[in-house]
């Protein structure tokens, strides 16, 4: 198939009756010919026009589906926008209808320009494109008016930068709009459709819909995290509380689902199975649920009461924990198939921390440990109220986020300096740049562009680290700037104790042979896109899946995961997921990169974070930010300019799992 006719950022293609083929130029039109498999895409549309490839496609109902989903997602906040998808949308169900003479076609593009022209926000501002630029290139197809076979397929989805951003595709503007009225119960409850962890993960998460933010091409972009945290924390109650008699306790008949790890990407696996109405048990090792989140991350961050108030949700919900069951120790994976379970989700962490790679590695060598290890004892010691005891200086290796935990906890425990090695820029770091900013703030040494070499060993203990400077030359293969070391930049950093915080991995031996799982070439458990593993009814996810991953990724797996072993326990397949498949056309053809500047907007500065000053909180692991006041909260919220974008196809089969599509 190849494009036929269509208009993209206001050029007009025509290549009917002509042997000079033209498309868009940078659009790579191969990512949205087919949606499904065998299924063609037949109309495109989206802010930034519309295409049309196939020979019988009706762009009239192409345009009628999509302005139907307009009215629905208008807020109402502004009168272009509330009455002119309205009268869209009723013009366009009668040109579909064949009433095509009752149709005030000069109105009509009238009403999309003024609704274009004078709307507040991305709704109103951007879909009218398609239908103006339609009405002036093609009236006679939208005149047409032909109803369209019922075969036809069609699929909505009204989404934005942030939405796209974030792996659960959380909808970002709609709970800020719940928070500018005033409304955080509800605020809540956009969350709580993606995930039951919404204070953690307003505390821990890394912000990837901050990055995608339009408001950063302005002043700064919208304190989208902080706002999630001041959403749970005003509630009035816990979050688990929001269940209390909410739901039904699940059916003793209904299928039975295993989950062997209660860490984020278990609970929230369980949590929407729980939802669906299944039998969930979850096989926990330690005493208690959270995972790598209750042990890895510390108390300034993410007080652990609040994880553990959000974990109690999946027990509301009528899900059974199982702790001290260790897989590999206490059961094997056709334990639980011979227990009766129907289907497994495995969410176990990267449980092994990653040394240097010195030839010490392996021996005992006081003041010489892996982060992960660290922070469990660091972990322990303050939940315990015993604070463990180190002296000296310490030395991070490493640069994300695990490398800021470890030297933001060193700092609070020790009387000595605290340094941080890492190979590459600090431009270049993995770890949350405010994560920098804040160990920077509590004294916390960095050396970028410098290179472990060697422990320096005396009696069996840790006494300085030895480092070289290194220089970065040309990209290679993989895009990235070769490191070369600067000759006679070796040096030594004096210390009692050096940390590797450069990984973790899957520890493979809590699995058999006769498991039947396989791992890929990175030694995590092989998936394929829907999470199921080589072993049929098993499906993996979070950080043994992945390698480490963050809080916010690992939840998104998690709800793929419960996804996926739904549609395999009804439909014996996993099936096809229309979201995602969206996801996929809107990233490979980079839709949302649009050349669009955001409009002109009174300036409104991005409201700071009240925090413990440096010298407070660096000798103690009380929480660290603060939280909004309700006041900072409304003003941060009325920065959010609801960037949003919709996107609509219309396929030449119906696309499955369409048959009652959510609102997104």
């Amino acid at each position: 198939m190849r494009l036929l006719y269509g208009v993209w950022d206001s050029v007009v293609y025509d290549n009917r009756n002509t042997e000079e083929y033209r498309e868009p130029e940078g659009l790579e039109l191969k990512n949205l010919l087919q949606f499904n498999n065998g299924n063609p895409v037949m109309t495109f549309i989206s802010n930034r026009g519309f295409l049309v490839f196939h020979p019988h496609a009706n762009l009239a109902f192409a345009l009628a589906e999509y302005y139907k989903r307009v009215k629905n997602e208008s807020c109402g906040k502004c009168t272009p926008c509330r009455s002119g998808s309205i009268i869209i949308d009723q013009a366009m169900q009668k040109i579909v209808g064949g009433q095509i003479g009752e149709v005030d076609w000069d109105s009509l593009l009238e009403v999309a320009r003024m609704m274009r022209n004078t709307s507040f926000c991305g709704v109103g501002q951007t879909t009218p494109v398609a239908l103006i630029e339609a009405l002036k290139a093609f009236p006679d197809e939208i005149k047409k008016g032909a109803k369209a076979p019922r075969a036809f397929g069609h699929y909505e989805v009204m989404t934005a930068p942030c939405i796209e951003a974030c792996p659960a595709h959380v909808n970002v503007p709609r709970y800020i709009d719940y928070l500018k009225a005033g409304r955080p119960e509800l605020a809540t409850g956009v969350v709580l459709k993606h995930y039951p962890l919404v204070g953690s993960c307003g505390r821990v998460c890394v912000r990837l819909c901050e990055h995608a933010c339009r408001r950063g091409q302005l002043e700064a972009p919208v304190d989208i995290k902080n706002l999630k945290r001041y959403a749970s924390d005003s509630i009035g109650v816990s979050v688990n509380d929001l269940f209390n008699n909410a739901f039904e306790q699940p059916s003793e008949f209904a299928p039975k689902i295993a989950i062997v790890g209660a860490g984020p990407s278990g609970l929230t696996c369980a949590y929407h199975l729980l939802l669906k109405g299944y039998q969930v048990e979850i096989f926990e090792a330690q005493r208690k649920p959270g995972g790598m989140a209750l042990v890895g991350i510390p108390q300034y961050r993410l007080p652990k009461g609040i994880l553990l108030d959000e974990a109690d949700t999946i027990a509301k919900l009528g899900g059974k924990f199982h702790y001290g069951r260790a897989l590999g120790k206490d059961f094997n994976i056709e334990d639980l198939f011979d227990e009766g379970f129907n289907a497994i989700f495995i969410g176990v962490g990267c449980a092994k921390g990653m040394k240097l790679g010195f030839p010490e590695d392996d021996q005992e060598i006081q003041g010489y440990s892996n982060g992960l290890n660290f922070l469990l004892k660091v972990e322990k010691g303050v939940v315990e109220g015993d604070w463990p005891s180190f002296s000296g200086d310490f030395v991070i290796v490493g640069g994300g986020n695990v490398a800021m935990d470890c030297s933001r906890s060193a700092v609070r425990l020790t009387k000595g300096k605290v340094h941080v090695v890492y190979r590459r820029t600090e431009k270049q770091a993995p770890a949350d740049p405010a994560e920098i900013r804040a160990a920077k703030e509590e004294g916390i040494e960095f050396h970028f562009l410098t290179a472990q070499k060697g422990l320096v060993i005396e009696d069996g203990k840790v006494v300085g680290l030895k480092c070289v400077k290194l220089s970065m030359g040309e990209p290679d293969a993989s895009g990235r700037a070769k490191l070369t070391e600067i000759p006679n930049t070796e040096f030594i950093i004096p210390c009692s104790n050096v940390i590797s915080a450069i990984g973790q991995r899957i520890d493979q031996s809590i699995f058999e042979e006769k498991d039947g799982i396989l791992f890929d070439k990175r030694g995590n458990i092989s998936v394929n896109e829907s999470l199921a593993t080589s072993r049929p009814g098993v499906f993996a996810g979070g950080d043994c899946a992945t390698g480490p991953t963050t809080l916010i990724g690992g939840m998104a797996q998690g709800q793929t995961a419960a996804e996926s072993i739904h549609e395999y326990l009804t439909r014996g397949s996993v099936g096809f997921e229309p979201r995602a498949r969206m996801s996929q056309m809107i990233k490979k053809s980079k839709l949302l990169e649009d050349s669009e500047r955001c409009l002109p907007s009174m300036e409104k500065a991005r409201i700071a974070m009240p925090e413990l000053a440096p010298e407070v909180r660096s000798s103690s692991f009380d929480e660290v930010e603060l939280g909004f006041t309700d006041a900072q909260a409304k003003a941060e919220a009325d920065r959010c300019m609801r960037c949003y974008r919709l996107f609509g196809v219309v396929t030449q089969l119906p696309i499955p799992g369409t048959e009652a599509q959510a609102s997104q």
